[in-house]
């Protein structure tokens, strides 16, 4: 008994064995079959989520042809898989292209406010490079702030605390970075929290990219930067899907205590801007407001 006892178990052991080892090889088929349906979505909608990047007009008054914007093209999809990023190509290239289509007449910065380790920074300074626009970017390089008052503010998916040192990248690693794939040569880098650095900033800007997290982080940088970017050109934001990061773009009183305006609403507000292939529909964390000088939204 005890012999035949033990062979059932053996027996009811391998068949677990199996089906584990079948389940594996189903689960990592299925995930497979997912990422190559979701690669293919996206290879064939890039024609027409990149139709205004290659649009004659767009790059066209700084001599950047069909063969610089392909080439931009294959180096920012190059530099998001060598460079582990938070943000998506796709989202890059929207950047790209708002900087393309500002004329050379308007003067300006572009700013990046969290870097990272400097996977987006080296896609900026790509096109930076091209436009001969300064890219301003700010950073701790310290990760995200200790403090404790922040507990339960936005942060990624989730509204939960964090910890602190979270998101580090440290300059030398971003300079490494942005050295190898990018152009380093148009960047400046503006070292520490957002309100010891941007106070002190005084460059006008054509485009401002934030990627912070935080509400707080994100009504330092509106609060110093809105005054510098010149009228008709973007402020991006990293995290749109948020709503409380969305909410500061309609949120009446901070506008009308900060600025005497109204707000000027976000694109992308709650889905980010449809850029990436997700269940259903087309998302992304990209979303973006446009400076108009107040004149369509004044304070009431």
């Amino acid at each position: 008994m005890s012999t035949i006892g033990a062979r059932g178990g053996h027996e009811t052991s391998r068949v677990h064995r199996t089906g584990n080892v079948f389940r594996s090889v189903a689960g990592g088929a299925i995930r497979y079959a997912k990422d190559l349906y979701k690669s293919l979505v996206l290879i064939l909608a890039m024609p027409i989520i990149l139709a205004e990047y290659f649009e004659k007009e767009t790059g066209g008054a700084y001599g950047i042809g069909f063969g610089k914007k392909t080439v931009l093209l294959l180096k920012t999809i190059r530099n998001a898989r060598r460079i582990p990023t938070l943000s998506h190509f796709l989202e890059h290239l929207t950047l790209a292209t708002r900087i393309m289509k500002v004329p050379p007449s308007t003067d300006g910065c572009v700013v990046e406010c969290g870097c990272y380790v400097g996977g987006s920074t080296a896609n900026l300074s790509l096109v930076c490079a091209l436009t001969g626009r300064r890219l301003e970017v700010f950073d701790s390089f310290e990760g995200l702030p200790d403090a404790s008052d922040l507990a339960n503010e936005v942060l990624g998916k989730r509204k939960a605390t964090y910890s602190p040192g979270d998101y580090r990248g440290t300059l030398e690693e971003v300079k490494t970075n942005v050295s190898r794939w990018g152009d380093i040569r148009v960047c400046g880098f503006n070292v520490g929290y957002f309100d010891d650095t941007l106070p002190g900033f005084d460059a006008e800007c054509v485009l401002a990219f934030l990627d912070v997290d935080l509400r707080s982080s994100l009504e330092t940088c509106v609060e110093n930067l809105w005054p510098l970017l010149r009228d008709d050109c973007y402020l991006f934001t990293h995290e749109a899907e948020e709503i409380e990061i969305a909410a500061l773009f309609f949120d009446v009183e901070w506008w009308r205590r900060t600025f005497r305006s109204g707000p000027p609403g976000l694109a992308g507000a709650g889905s980010g801007l449809g850029l990436v292939p997700a269940k259903g529909a087309f998302i992304s964390e990209l979303g973006f407001t446009i400076k108009d000088g107040g004149v369509l939204h004044p304070a009431r």
